[in-house]
């Protein structure tokens, strides 16, 4: 909301309906992707709290990130 995403919707639909459904999609989209084998791509940067790929393969990812903590690492920090 606070970067203008459901205005976007709002003008383009008419409504917030398809708002809630990419709200809730991101929900479930994944932290990260290894490409070829050795590129760990997150977007933003790796955590303190996780020093293991398979330390992050066990989060529970289908959640809202929150404002602190491993998942807000990953989604949040600069590199």
């Amino acid at each position: 909301m606070m970067y203008g995403f459901l205005d976007e919707i709002n003008k383009k639909y008419g409504n917030s309906n398809c708002w809630k459904y990419f709200y809730e999609t991101f929900d479930f989209l994944p932290l990260g992707a290894i490409v070829n084998g050795n590129i760990l791509c997150v977007h933003g940067g790796l955590s303190p709290d996780l020093p293991t790929i398979d330390q992050m393969r066990l989060l529970d990812r289908k959640q809202e990130i929150p404002n602190e903590g491993p998942l807000a690492d990953l989604m949040w920090s600069d590199p």
